[in-house]
Order: C-alpha cells, then structure tokens, then sequence
C-alpha cells in the first residue's frame, strides 16, 4: 500500500514538461472543452459511489470540495461525505494545495487511478481540475460512476480570458447572470465584462446620484421591456442592479475565479448620464450622449467611480473610450476654451486628456485603467490597457508601445454577429462569425514578435444586446461559439485541431440540454448552401452533432414540420435542367427544440463556355463614382469621378470614407472545367456578375455580410464584373473563390485581367 500511494505522489511532484508530448493528444472518451495541455491514458478505472469520500484539507479546497459535491448532488443524485482526513480504504476524491506550486496559477494536476482521484493545484487551478473532472462524468444519473484512467496536466495559454455582456441596451436579471456565471466557469473563463451603462440605459445604483436610474434605467422600448427577466427576479425601481445585487454579483464570481470588470462609459455613449444630468452635455451641442470636459464631469465621474471602485475588488474597470462624437466638441465654445487653455491641438488630444484625468484618479484607488482602442488616439495615458475591437491594429500599436493589450477584434469575437445565412437567422446587427472561425482566432497577431507578444494579456467574447432582449437568444448568440473561444484563449495553439474539437461537441451538446442552455443547434452535417451538378440527381448524405437529434425536411420549398419526412437515410434527389430545387430541413433535439430552418438550392445545369480573349494586362479596371447610392446596381447612371487601373479589392486604396461606389471589369480566367463557389463579403452592397450573369447578390444598405453564389465555367478566359457602393462608412469589401470541394481563398491579380 505504501509503495503504492508513494507512487501516486512521485508522479504528482514531476514538472508539466515532464509529460510526454507523444501521448498529448485527447483519447476518443475524454470531451473536455477547453482542450487539456497534456492527457495520459492510464490503466484501470475508479468507481465513484455513495461510498466515495472527498478530502479536502485546508480551507479553499473544502469550498471547491463542496461545488463538486453540489454538482453531484443536482446531477447525479449523489452527496459524499468531505472529510479533511483520508480515509482508511482506498475510495475518494483528494483536493489538495500540497506540492502545488509548481504549477502556474491557475494550472492543475488530475489524476484517475484505480483507487483515488487526486486534483492538485492552486486555489484557481482546484477549481479548474474540478471542472474538468465535472466533464469527465456520464450525463445519465446513475448510482455508480466508472471513470477512465487518466493523467492530465493542464494551465492556461492566457491569463486574460473574458466574456463581456452589455446590459445598457438590455437588461438581465441577477437569477440569470449566476447562470451565465456558472456557464463560463465551466468553460474556464475567468473574466466577466459587465458592461453597465451606454447611451440606452444606466444600470447600476449610484447613491450620490440617484437620478441615474430614477431616470436613465427604464427600457426605451416598451415591446422588449422585461422581456430579459424571464428566468429571474425583478428589477427593483426600473432596470438596474442595487448596489447589494452588485455585491452579490460580484461574490458568486469570485467563488467562482471570476474577476467582474465593470465598464462605465466615457466620454461618449453617455447619453444616459446626459438625460439624468443634463448639466454634464457642453452647451450649444446637439449631441447629447457625450460628456463635456469640464471640472464638474470631472467631479461627478470621480464620485461615480468611487462607488464603482469600492464596488468591485478586482484590479480593471473598464472606461470605455470609444466611438466618441467629437463633433459636440468641435461645436462647443466652451470645449475650445478647455483645449486652449490645456495647450491641446485637437479633439483627439482632449480626448486624451480626459482619459489620463481619469486613469490618474483610478491609479488612486488602486485599479488598472481599461479602455477600447480609440484611446490611443491623441496619445495613451501612461498605464492604460489597450482593448482592441476594430481589428488588431490598436492592440498591436499598443503593444509596441508597451502597453498590455486584450485582444476582442470585432471580426472574430463579437458574438451578436451571426453564425449562417442572415435570412435563416434571428435578427441581428449582422457581420459573419461562424463556429469554425471563433475556433480558429489566435490572440497573438503575426505582426508582434519577440517580448512584443508578452503585452497580450488574452482575449474577450464580447455580446452586444442591441438585437438580444432575452436568455434564450444571448445563449442561442453564446453558445456554442464561447467554447470555441475557450478553446483558442486555454489550449495551446500547437494542438488545435478544428476537427477533434468537433468530436467533443456532442458530449457537450448533451449537457447544455441537462443545464437548460439554449444553444444553437448548428446546421448538419454534409449540407451545403448551394449544389450545383450536370446529373440528373444529387446525393446528400447528413448527420447532426446533437445526441439523438432528429432531421424532417421538404423538398418543394415549404417550411419542414413534425410532420414533414423524417430524415432516415441518404436522399437522391432527381433534378430537372436548368430547374432549381430547395431542401429545406429542421433539427430537433431530444427536449424537442428546433433549429432555425436550414436549407440547400440544387440545380442541373451545363457549363458557362469561355470567351476568346488574347490581350491580358494583369489587374481590372476601375471606374469610381460619387454621390448617395442606395444599390449597386444604379452607381454606373452617373459620371465617373475617377478612373484607372487596380490588382486588388482594397477600399483603402480609393481614400473615400462615405458615399460612393465603384465598378470593377475584366476577365477571370479559370484553369479547368468545375462548378465554382464565390463568396462576397460588403458593408454597404454588392453584385457579383461572370459573363453577364449575376452570381452573387449582396446588394442595398447593410452591415458586413457575406452572400455566396455558384457557376458551372470551362477552362478559360470568362467576363467579370463587380460593383460595389458605400453609404455609412465603415467599408468591407472581400472577394474569395473556390473549385468544386475545395476552400474558399481570396481572389487575386494572377486571375484577373483586363
């Protein structure tokens, strides 16, 4: 026996590097999301029972030692005995701090032999060991539990891992954020962005100026009003948190290795402070959602932030910073006063100004400064964090500044964007973020090298309600894209494998079902949008990630029901030429929620022929036009303002920010006969044509989005044209193609001619 368990504690005291990286690869019965650093199979298995004990020692591994047992009991009907001695017989649970330190942080040691589970770590890496533990566990109750052998060691790749939720423009009751609490803890995330007040709403209690939610924490629309109450408790006087629902908020974190980063906005996206305090707007401005930098905002955010600093024990709160309207500046006397008198040239400087104001005055209540990249304009404040969200751009410049950085770009982390085909999906702000590309981010740009890649603290999932009034829709946006940015911000990058991650998913599937999680039930697989064939019938075979789910479909355009066919085996659908055909389907989990309705157009066609065309000059020409446009296909009735010659899709080239539109012509050549897919991606719209034939339609006023379209073509030389309008700013336009069951990559000069 001593031999035995002397053994067991030799194999807890060997560094991390001392597993072998051989055998660092996720055996088929392990599920665990956010993938461990390194797993080992190990002989035979330990049955847990009613008979199990835990032991748990000090003081931090009992309150752990009692979450595992809460979770047993809710799951599994099970409440072991904690005991703070190991008992005689060789069945029980062991969470210790002993011999932990040489493990990071929030690292961990798991170990399943025949006889014990031992979790050593840290306060922080107890808790992750057990969440990993929780994952290791069957899903049905079950009296008696028989777990695999099993040595995992496993810390995390970034130390910043976060989740913001903005409850400014929707409000979310304390009930659901102790489950949404609980979600990311399960997902090792260890960040919660609460994103308190915006132009919308002011939701939390500031006793020195209770106007703020006397007036500003009411919804503005009565349609959505409490409709995000749904699974809790009422807010008290209007919309907001109490300042001892705050607390409590606060509490349930950090039992849970949760840091809470309160954001308070500013200057703009303060039109809530503005409609309570109207005195805080400069005068003569029309903008009312931005604060004026004079000494009474000054007094009345510093009295703010107080409350807010002794509010929340961690180390960030977060300013905001962004999207300022500096118009409202640049209209007031009294603002140009302030910048002359402070030497200042400009309104990016003022705005420089106010955030090292503040940063000072938060350096004196012991927290770090966190603001969004529009900070950097004008100069940072000495020790402010960097939260770059327009792209990484901001993140790298403040890296190579040296300033810590949180990666949250808006391309690959703002999950209120959508996930498919905007016209399936729920209404949303638009944009693109499939689960595959959450997945794929890595925080750390190719453009840092060196001790530049240090200043990256992590990344954040970031969700923007302005489209999300209720639980089901934030978890439906959430899940299960906040696994693959576990995933990316825990894992190392060297193991990431988008493939294996897709066969743990249905074991977690599974268990968002038990927890109630709304998630979106994702398409099936071995559907595609578009399918395009010279046979007279096509084969789709599919499968879904969800446990038991089922799939009913139609095939004359109509909305699929309970009562539609029932998917059972590969369909052969007969195509007609030149004639499309719609399949249309629904997936339906075991509970018995829905999908939204997926779906795929098939035609039978013959090929585009190529065109005879001998004088190739690389790149398209260009014509660019200027005025309001509401269609790309009516920007070519005027007169070009510009013409020329380009090899690229980049708007930047044009130096327009608004208001124009611009067509692309030429030749595409193509190198064999296929059926190719083009993807277009615009922010405003779009239309794609090949010999006169509109492929793909992204056109009118929207956000990014991409629109996808397909052509049969031959080997050669065929016509191509694009157009292309902006209207709002903030101009996308990307091009990518791709041969038949091939991946979709940019289209590039050496195939474009004119």
């Amino acid at each position: 026996m001593k031999t035995s368990s002397r053994a067991v504690w030799i194999l807890f005291l060997l560094p991390a590097a001392a597993l072998v990286r051989a055998e660092n690869s996720v055996f088929p019965s392990v599920s665990v999301v956010p993938r461990p650093v390194a797993v080992k199979l190990l002989a035979g298995t330990f049955v847990l029972n009613g008979q199990t004990r835990i032991v748990a020692v000090d003081r931090e591994s009992r309150k752990i030692a009692g979450l595992f047992n809460d979770f047993l009991l809710k799951q599994d009907g099970l409440h072991l005995r904690i005991t703070v001695n190991r008992p005689k017989r060789e069945n029980f649970i062991l969470f210790s701090q002993v011999d932990s330190r040489a493990l990071p942080e929030e690292g961990y040691r798991l170990v399943i032999g025949a006889k014990s589970i031992r979790i050593i770590g840290q306060p922080a890496g107890l808790f992750y060991g057990m969440q990993t533990l929780t994952q290791l566990l069957p899903l049905g109750l079950q009296p008696t539990i028989e777990l695999p052998g099993l040595d995992i060691t496993d810390y995390p790749r970034f130390g910043y891992r976060g989740v913001l939720l903005d409850v400014g423009r929707h409000f979310f009751s304390v009930t659901y954020l102790k489950k949404l609490l609980d979600l990311a803890a399960q997902y090792k995330i260890n960040r919660f962005h609460w994103h308190l007040t915006d132009d919308e709403g002011w939701r939390i209690e500031i006793k020195k100026y209770p106007r703020l939610t006397d007036v500003s924490s009411y919804p503005k629309d009565p349609t959505t009003a409490h409709g995000s109450l749904a699974l809790g408790d009422e807010a008290p006087h209007g919309e907001y948190y109490t300042q001892e629902q705050i607390k409590d908020i606060v509490a349930y974190a950090q039992a849970r290795f949760i840091t809470v980063v309160p954001e308070i906005e500013m200057p703009g996206h303060s039109g809530a402070a503005v409609t309570a305090y109207p005195q805080l707007a400069c005068t003569h401005s029309a903008l009312g959602n931005v604060l004026c930098p004079k000494e009474e905002t000054f007094t009345f955010l510093q009295n703010v932030l107080s409350e807010v600093a002794a509010l929340f024990p961690g180390r960030y709160v977060h300013i905001g910073g962004d999207e300022v309207q500096k118009d409202s500046w640049r209209q007031s006397a009294e603002t140009q006063a302030i910048m002359k008198r402070e030497g200042l040239k400009d309104e990016d400087q003022l705005q420089s100004y106010f955030v090292r104001r503040i940063e000072r005055f938060l350096t004196t209540k012991g927290k770090l400064t966190i603001g969004w990249d529009e900070i950097l304009e004008g100069g940072l404040a000495p020790n402010a964090i960097v939260m770059s969200w327009r792209g990484e751009g901001g993140g790298i410049e403040a890296a190579r500044q040296k300033h810590k950085v949180i990666m949250t770009p808006s391309d690959y982390c703002y999950f209120d964007y959508n996930q498919g085909d905007p016209q399936r999906e729920p209404a949303s702000i638009g944009g693109f973020i499939p689960l595959e590309k959450a997945y794929g981010y890595d925080p750390i740009p190719k453009e840092l090298q060196g001790k530049e890649r240090d200043y990256v603290l992590g990344a954040q999932a970031n969700v923007w309600t302005e489209y999300i009034a209720t639980p089901e829709y934030l978890e439906y946006m959430l899940f299960p894209r906040l696994l693959a940015f576990s995933e990316a911000v825990w894992s190392p990058i060297e193991g990431n494998d988008y493939d294996d991650f897709r066969r743990r998913l249905p074991y977690q599937f599974a268990r968002l079902d038990k927890q109630d999680v709304h998630y979106r039930i994702p398409e099936p697989d071995g559907l595609k949008d578009f399918y395009t064939t010279t046979d007279d019938h096509a084969r789709v075979e599919l499968s879904s990630l969800v446990p038991a789910a089922r799939i009913y479909y139609t095939l004359d355009g109509s909305q699929p029901t309970d009562n539609s066919s029932r998917y059972q085996s590969p369909l052969q659908i007969p195509l007609q030429p030149e004639q499309k055909t719609t399949l249309n389907l629904v997936v339906i989990a075991p509970g018995g929620r829905r999908s939204v309705v997926y779906g795929a157009t098939f035609q039978r066609r013959s090929y585009r022929d190529a065109i005879r065309f001998d004088a190739k000059q690389p790149g398209l020409t260009f014509a660019l036009y200027e005025g309001k446009f509401t269609s790309a296909q009516s920007i070519e009735l005027g007169t070009p303002a510009v013409r020329g010659i380009t090899s690229s899709f980049d708007l930047q080239q044009f130096s327009r920010v608004f208001d124009y539109g611009i067509s692309f012509d030429g030749y595409l050549t193509v190198q064999s006969d296929d059926f190719y897919e083009f993807a277009v991606e615009s922010d405003d719209g779009s239309v794609l044509e090949i010999d006169d034939e509109v492929v793909v339609d992204n056109d009118g006023i929207h956000g990014s989005r991409v629109v996808t379209g397909h052509i049969p073509l031959r080997q050669g030389v065929h016509k191509f044209k694009l157009r292309y309008f902006q209207s709002q700013g903030g101009a996308t336009l990307r091009v990518n193609w791709a041969g038949s069951g091939g991946e979709l990559q940019p289209l590039v000069g050496f195939a474009l001619y004119h």
